[in-house]
């Protein structure tokens, strides 16, 4: 079929196969040869070239450097000799701001918490290999750990833990609609809009929802907190913090440095 000159079609059809061109995805040269001799024309980059509005847009959202939240799980009951250690270690709780906490802020160390430090250090050390996955010879270990208590009306107050690469919660007893909510770290943002709704990109808290023996890590300086306990319960975790141990860095950086945790 012989293609007429550009001078001689008139708008209608000029139109018409631009929008085909654009419509079929073709590219530019094929564009040019169906409507010969039309390129540079301001109608033409202005039709084939601009950004498409409406549903038919192409476009995609990614997500950058993301912030991990591992979820794993106990995988059976806590025994008997476990939870009356939890019930000794609560006998006696100190004031933590809106709930209660044990003394004792090395639960893991004591003999009775053994199993159950050693099913933590596997979880740490999963989170750990999945989210560094470095070749230095090093770990992250379970440094301090306790208990926290919050019943009706109680809550604990958003917060992070210094001295900690990361920290993790085990759930001993919780309520129906239990869950640890994480906040934004909105301190720099200078400006305030009303989400219509909430996504990715702008909510300003998650609610993480936990059931009885769930463990959750996460990056120690992730604001996080509990909301007011509505039930009729004593709401019970036993949370750690960790920090390196072994061998980080490069010796020919000369920023090698080996830590021993006690």
């Amino acid at each position: 079929m012989r293609i007429r000159p550009w001078r001689q079609r008139n708008k209608e059809q000029i139109w018409s196969i631009r929008a085909a061109c654009c419509q079929i995805g073709a590219d530019a040269e094929l564009c040019i040869k169906l409507l010969y001799h039309a390129p540079g024309s301001k109608e033409w980059h202005h039709h084939c070239f601009a950004p498409k509005k409406g549903p038919d847009m192409k476009s995609e959202m990614m997500n950058l450097f993301a912030t991990p939240l591992y979820r794993g799980s106990l995988e059976r009951s806590f025994s008997a000799v476990e939870r009356d250690f939890f019930q000794q270690s609560l006998s006696d709780p100190v004031r933590a701001i809106g709930n209660y906490s044990s003394r004792n802020k090395h639960i893991l160390d004591a003999p009775p918490m053994q199993a159950l430090r050693e099913i933590l250090q596997a979880n740490l050390d999963n989170y750990f290999r999945t989210v560094f996955d470095t070749s230095n010879e090093v770990t992250l270990q379970i440094t301090q750990s306790w208990l926290t208590l919050s019943r009706r009306g109680e809550s604990h107050h958003p917060h992070t833990h210094p001295n900690s690469i990361a920290s993790g919660v085990i759930y001993i007893n919780v309520a129906p609609e239990d869950g640890i909510n994480f906040l934004r770290n909105d301190e720099y943002v200078w400006y305030e809009l009303m989400r219509k709704n909430d996504n990715y990109y702008n909510a300003s808290s998650y609610l993480i929802n936990t059931r009885l023996g769930d463990i959750i890590i996460f990056p120690s300086n992730v604001k996080h907190g509990v909301r007011e306990v509505k039930d009729d319960i004593e709401r019970v975790s036993l949370s750690f913090n960790s920090f390196f141990s072994g061998d980080m860095g490069r010796e020919d950086f000369s920023n090698a440095i080996h830590l021993q945790l006690k």
